[in-house]
């Protein structure tokens, strides 16, 4: 954790206070689209009480080692992969349930609405404050051995996901050799052949230079990926409520740049032209289908009038 002891407003007042947020992704990522328009708005409110050390890339650990700085208080922010933030908060596993949304309008909605305030209360005892939550994507399946056309095409593949429970009973469902792992080393396993593929927002496939390692996109957009704006609770109750509300307002201007982007096509021509073959046609029901027999669980850990709720909502 000693890589984590960034400097924090976490002991005595003062003018300007320093804010550090951090992202773990590579850069031209949703991630750092939101934490560059988090810093920008916090400036713009009052620039004279706050400075932001913004922090990027891999250097200072996995998604889940500054989830952990952030609830100790060596991160004051931090924009991370909802699917990690849920190992700590489960109750925000509810939106990893895998084909729960019908397109972003709809994740929005859900994210911007009372499902979201409820969820946003579990985050106390767990030393954090939910800001905001923003948009990585609809997450997609690569591998390196054959084209991805049904859910039969997936089996055996040796697939890489984010340590998640749901995550890892989905892909199981679907008959892949799941192979939970942090992100800081996927590209190089997928490289050496211990693993087959790996499933990620495209911007992240993109900006990971996935292309070349990885031959097939499969456009399945099995789970929707938020980005989740935290921040240490210790350090946020600090602040008087004019700072509290100016940290929330940045949170929320970041999580709307994230919700505005259109990384998607662009992303999608750079692997094109790195020699991947995107496999867009996709029966996403046949999926669906095949991942149904999960919905008793996720219903007895979410309840089912929960997640009828949120495919509800318009």
């Amino acid at each position: 954790m000693a890589a984590l002891a960034l400097p924090s407003a976490n002991g005595a007042l003062a003018s300007p206070r320093l804010i550090s947020v951090v992202f773990n992704s590579q850069v031209q990522n949703p991630q750092q689209l939101g934490a560059d328009a988090f810093r920008q708005k916090l400036m713009a409110l009052d620039g004279k009480r706050f400075v932001v050390d913004e922090r990027a890339g891999n250097a200072l650990g996995s998604e889940a080692t500054i989830l952990t700085g952030t609830r100790s208080g060596a991160v004051d922010v931090a924009v991370l992969s909802g699917g990690i933030v849920s190992n700590i908060v489960p109750e925000l596993s509810v939106f990893d349930i895998p084909f729960l949304f019908r397109d972003v309008a709809h994740a929005k909605a859900v994210m911007q609405g009372p499902v979201a305030t409820k969820v946003a209360a579990k985050f106390a005892d767990k030393g954090l404050v939910l800001l905001a939550l923003g948009k990585q994507g609809f997450r997609n399946l690569t591998n390196s051995k054959r084209p991805v056309r049904t859910p039969e095409d997936i089996k055996g593949l040796k697939i890489r996901v984010i340590p998640n429970e749901t995550y890892k009973m989905t892909f199981q469902a679907l008959g892949a050799d799941v192979k939970p792992m942090d992100f800081p080393l996927v590209y190089a396993a997928l490289k050496d052949g211990r693993l087959d593929g790996q499933e990620n927002p495209v911007p992240t496939i993109a900006s990971s230079r996935f292309q070349e390692v990885q031959k097939y996109l499969t456009m399945t957009g099995h789970f929707f990926a938020p980005i989740v704006f935290v921040a240490n609770r210790a350090m946020y109750e600090q602040l008087d409520p004019a700072d509290q509300q100016a940290l929330v307002a940045a949170a929320k201007a970041g999580a709307e740049a994230t919700w505005q982007s259109q990384m998607d096509a662009e992303k999608l021509d750079e692997l094109r032209k790195g020699g991947m073959e995107i496999i867009e046609k996709v029966d996403r029901q046949a999926f669906a289908d095949a991942v149904k027999p999960l919905e008793p669980e996720f219903e007895k850990r979410f309840g089912k009038e929960l997640i009828a709720a949120i495919r509800s909502t318009q």
